[in-house]
């Protein structure tokens, strides 16, 4: 695998998380440990980027969304 930044990680768990996935599905297809999920996860939520909905999905907020495109922009 690929070293990758913060930034990396942060943004491929928002754009898999848009759909709205478990814990379980995004710690895998991001390829974190449970630490590494539970200490990404709380900041991104703590930050209104990520919610968490009625059955334990996460999913992408508005803000999150946004994040993303500004993001995106950049690297243009």
């Amino acid at each position: 695998m690929v070293n990758r930044d913060r930034h990396d990680i942060v943004m491929e768990i928002l754009k898999k998380a848009t759909s709205g996935k478990t814990k379980t599905e995004l710690m895998r297809d991001v390829g974190l440990s449970y630490l590494q999920t539970k200490q990404y996860f709380d900041v991104l939520v703590k930050k209104g980027v990520l919610e968490i909905d009625q059955k334990r999905y996460y999913k992408t907020t508005k803000k999150g969304l946004e994040f993303i495109e500004k993001c995106e922009e950049c690297f243009l």
